[in-house]
């Protein structure tokens, strides 16, 4: 018995070890890729929930991670570049590359300094363009189940278009779509929900705010009767400092997924935090 189970655990290690390998750079684009690539591949990512993809610094195990893959999915658009000069051209130029600002070009906006934001995937209708693109060069990499990959990509439309009417909901019974942000726009929210973002803290993320900005910002929230900071999770620490020193409370988006690492589940509890940051009751 003990050697038939030895035996099992084997042959499980090596089917596991026989799936091509699919890396993206950061937690969302992982979620939609195990979406639509299925159970037939081994999906990572490299950035760990919670962590700057900006200024991420790759480990050896990355590195031994990218060398072996068939396929790299990456944002684009200024975020997570240094993975190609990095980690593919060195290591494994035989990799696909998938960029998401392919797909979302069309949709991707302007930071208020005028550059484009890189936080496309914070649209799930954004999203929907990624995994039809993503099951097609899946079915160009993997011919024979390209049909498979292209039928869990319709299903995932299908998905995150009524995350988008459940948020949607969720916003519309709000007494107000005005709120003030901490260090990040929310350009996609903004743009996708028909919110107004009034006052934006520290447009630089890596600055600290003056007195000047916390005072000022201090004024917009009680002429606008607002009661949240809208901040990202990953920066809870100063968002919670910020808040307090406002005299409101953070409501805190979870942006790279560290509170887990379905896509649609963390986006629905997102649409809930800001629908109360809005007033909305539960």
């Amino acid at each position: 018995m003990k050697r038939a189970l030895a035996l099992l655990t084997l042959l499980a290690g090596l089917v596991l070890a026989e799936r091509p390998l699919a890396v993206a750079t950061i937690p969302p684009y992982a979620a939609l890729a195990r979406a639509v690539l299925g159970d037939g591949w081994q999906v990572e990512s490299l950035v760990p929930p919670g962590a700057n993809p900006h200024v991420f610094s790759p480990t050896p195990a990355d590195v031994k991670k990218v060398a072996r893959a068939r396929l790299v999915i990456l944002n684009g658009l200024h975020l997570d570049e240094w993975i190609v000069d990095k980690l593919i051209r060195p290591n494994n130029l035989e990799a696909r590359v998938f960029r998401a600002e392919d797909s979302t070009g069309p949709l991707v906006r302007p930071l208020p300094s005028g550059a484009p934001d890189p936080h496309v995937w914070t649209d799930p209708i954004a999203m929907t363009f990624v995994v039809q693109d993503l099951a097609r060069v899946a079915g160009e990499l993997d011919p024979a189940n390209a049909a498979a990959y292209q039928e869990r990509a319709r299903a995932y439309e299908l998905a995150l278009t009524e995350l988008d009417r459940s948020i949607r909901a969720r916003l519309a019974t709000a007494p107000t779509n005005r709120f003030v942000a901490f260090k990040n726009p929310f350009t996609y929210l903004v743009a996708r929900y028909g919110l107004e973002r009034v006052f934006l803290i520290t447009p630089n993320p890596a600055a600290q705010p003056s007195p000047r900005e916390l005072a000022e910002a201090a004024k917009v929230l009680a002429r606008s009767g607002l009661d949240y900071l809208v901040a990202p999770l990953q920066l809870e620490g100063e968002a919670e400092r910020v808040a307090r020193t406002l005299g409101v409370k953070p409501a805190l988006l979870d942006l790279l997924g560290q509170r887990g690492d379905d896509y649609l589940a963390v986006w629905e509890a997102n649409g809930r935090i800001l629908a109360r940051a809005l007033g909305a009751e539960e």
